[in-house]
C-alpha cells in the first residue's frame, strides 16, 4: 500500500514553466501601460509648467526672458524638457517634451512649422505655445 502523499518532480516542473510563461506575457503586455503613464506624467508636467507660465505673463506682462532653459527632468532617450523663448518680446514660449511612446501626442502642437523646433533626438514629442 504505497500512500503517498504531494507532487512529482514532473507535476513541479510543469507548473513551474506554466507560472513563467504567464509572469512573461504579464511582463511584456505592462510595458506599453508604463510608457503610456510616463508620457502622460510629462505632458502633465509640460501643462503645470505651461500654466505657470501663463501666471507669470499675468503678473510680468510678459513671460521669463530666458533662452534655452532646461528644466530638470529628462525624457526617455536623456533628453530634457526644455523652455525656449522664440522671440524677444516676452510674447511667446515653447515648451517641448520628449514621449517615449510610438505616437505624437495630438493635443500638443507637435508640427515643427508652428514654431516648434524639433528638440528631441528621436521618437515623438510633446509640445506648447503660449495658450
Amino acid at each position: 500500500m504505497n500512500n503517498q502523499k504531494g507532487f512529482t518532480l514532473i507535476e513541479m516542473l510543469v507548473v513551474i514553466a506554466i507560472v513563467g510563461l504567464l509572469s512573461s506575457v504579464v511582463v511584456v503586455g505592462l510595458t506599453g501601460a508604463r510608457e503610456k503613464a510616463r508620457d502622460a506624467r510629462r505632458i502633465a508636467d509640460i501643462r503645470g509648467i505651461q500654466n505657470d507660465l501663463e501666471l507669470e505673463y499675468s503678473d510680468a506682462s510678459g513671460y521669463p526672458l530666458t533662452v534655452d532653459y532646461t528644466i530638470g527632468a529628462t525624457g526617455p532617450q536623456g533628453d530634457a524638457y526644455t523652455y525656449v523663448n522664440v522671440a524677444t518680446d516676452r510674447y511667446t514660449y515653447e515648451l517641448t517634451a520628449c514621449l517615449e511612446g510610438d505616437e505624437q501626442d495630438t493635443a500638443g502642437d507637435a508640427t515643427s512649422g508652428d514654431g516648434c523646433d524639433d528638440k528631441c533626438s528621436t521618437g515623438p514629442r510633446y509640445c506648447v505655445t503660449p495658450q
